[in-house]
Order: C-alpha cells, then structure tokens, then sequence
C-alpha cells in the first residue's frame, strides 16, 4: 500500500494527465473550428458553441494543472 505522499502525488500525476487530455481536446475543437471557417457554411450557433467548449476545456485544463501542482508541493512536503 502506498504511503500517504506517494497516494497524494500519484493522484496529482492524474489530475497533470487529465489536464493534458483537456489541452488536447481544446486544439481537436480549434482544428475542428478552422475546418469550419473554410468551409463557411457553418452557422453562427455553432461556432459560438464551439468556442465556448474551447474556453471550458482551457478553463478546466488549468483547473486541474493548477491543482495538480499543489498536490504535488503537499506530497512533498508530507513526505518531509
């Protein structure tokens, strides 16, 4: 079993991962977003919508590395 630091840094490590995988849905939808542009065909609603799961993704993304972060210094610190 692991010791309390090691449980808290691993679960930092997933909240680091996770905001990883928000990063990259955020450039899948920007991707996603420029096709549109080209293509101009599609309706306003749906850019809006698009930008505004952009911006969730970013949000969140920095949620959880920022949180990540400070799990990681509190590992460090309960491991002392």
């Amino acid at each position: 079993m692991p010791t309390a630091p090691q449980a808290i840094a691993a679960h930092a490590e997933v909240l680091r991962s996770d905001a990883r995988v928000l990063t990259e849905c955020a450039q899948r939808l920007r991707e996603i977003g420029a096709k549109l542009d080209g293509a101009d065909t599609a309706p306003q609603w749906l850019r809006e919508t698009l930008n505004a799961h952009i911006a969730a993704c970013a949000a969140a993304s920095d949620d959880l590395a920022g949180a990540a972060t400070l799990l990681r210094l509190y590992a460090d610190r309960a491991g002392r």
